[in-house]
């Protein structure tokens, strides 16, 4: 085969290539039983549309041993951005503030929502570094999503019962640090109260959640 001959081929293939291409991006008549284009996914990850506010019922509540949020024989932390804080506590319904809970020691603030696939991926390893680190360290869930019920319903559901867990129903907690709306976020708070980190990616075992831990706020397990 001659060398123009070769080229013309190659031509008349690359041409084809093109027409095709152009055919499959503008679409075109689809003749009877054409199946038209799928609708693209949502997000993996997309909060619902209008989801409405629900609090869970006193009674449901004792269904599941949440801890208490509040530790009253240790004073408060009274400074940083998150002290102030208020959240409804999973446990019994009352609100606290975010420095009544961390009660002056480091504290680990974890913003999931039920929707959220990685969130439900990365609790458990949450769960158990927490057992690792015991005493040392407050471990804080925060439901970031107006219904407290499917956030209370999702941890039972996987056994993620023996963490402090609360709801931020308004969504706020992310904005007050300036993070990204995107979940999970991580907060690693200083005994002082002051940020050491925000972490946006989630942890996918128990170690990278002490690797986390002891990096930012030198607590090793």
């Amino acid at each position: 085969m001659s060398a123009s001959l070769r080229w013309s081929l190659v031509a008349l293939v690359a041409l084809i290539g093109v027409v095709v291409a152009l055919v499959s991006t503008l679409g075109g008549d689809q003749g009877p039983g054409t199946a038209a284009p799928a609708p693209s996914a949502p997000p993996v990850g997309a909060p619902p549309a209008d989801e409405p506010q629900t609090v869970v019922d006193a009674g449901t509540r004792e269904t599941v041993g949440f801890p208490e949020c509040r530790d009253s024989a240790v004073p408060a932390t009274t400074a940083g951005p998150l002290a102030g804080f208020m959240v409804r506590c999973m446990d019994d319904g009352s609100t606290t503030t975010l420095g009544k809970i961390q009660a002056d020691r480091p504290m680990v603030v974890n913003m999931w929502a039920y929707w959220c696939e990685p969130c439900r991926r990365e609790l458990p390893a949450i769960r158990d570094a927490q057992a690792a680190l015991g005493d040392r360290v407050r471990v804080v869930l925060s439901h970031t999503d107006p219904s407290e019920t499917k956030g209370f319903d999702t941890l039972a559901a996987l056994g993620i019962e023996d963490l402090i867990s609360v709801s931020d129903q308004d969504e706020e907690l992310p904005s007050l640090l300036g993070a990204p709306p995107v979940l999970p976020l991580t907060v690693f708070v200083r005994a002082d109260g002051t940020v050491a980190h925000v972490l946006v990616e989630p942890m996918d075992t128990e170690q990278d959640v002490l690797d986390a831990v002891e990096e930012h706020l030198g607590v090793t397990a």
